[in-house]
């Protein structure tokens, strides 16, 4: 019962630091990134220490999986062709040449730094481009071999 306090406490805590660092953001009138970084860095482990994610164990990957599908519908609803059509050509480059730049970079980081075959070096760096590197990375912190690391 007492573990369930805890998560409830996380989570209400971990609310209201968000829509406080919101609040804060919009007075200041400073992008929100900055003070829910901030405010995370200074409650979380790494700070003062009153919250530890490490608690909600595999449920923090459901929460943070389902807050990415929140924002990425959010911002698909709020999308405006207009201007999309004002930033045509950096977006353009940014998918074309960006894409490239980062399948070439990855793959020579990957070999180079974690010893991958070039293979499995560029196979790596194939996923990074599509999904980014907060999504395969993970997996790869931990030891494991190369097969087990591919598929997590």
């Amino acid at each position: 019962m007492e573990g369930n306090l805890e998560i409830t406490l996380l989570m209400a805590i971990t609310v209201v630091a968000g829509i406080s660092a919101q609040i804060v953001a919009d007075y200041f009138k400073i992008p929100s990134i900055v003070f829910l970084l901030l405010f995370g860095i200074t409650i979380g482990p790494s700070g003062l220490g009153i919250l530890h994610p490490s608690l909600l164990g595999n449920g923090l990957e459901v929460m943070v999986s389902l807050s990415v599908a929140l924002i990425l519908f959010e911002g698909g609803l709020n999308l405006q062709l207009r201007e999309v059509e004002e930033v045509s050509t950096s977006l353009r480059n940014l998918v074309t040449i960006g894409a490239l730049i980062t399948l070439f970079g990855g793959g020579v980081a990957a070999h180079w730094l974690s010893e991958f075959p070039w293979q499995i070096a560029f196979l790596y760096a194939s996923l990074v481009v599509v999904t980014g590197p907060t999504v395969v990375a993970p997996c790869s912190n931990k030891p494991m071999s190369i097969a087990k690391s591919l598929r997590c």
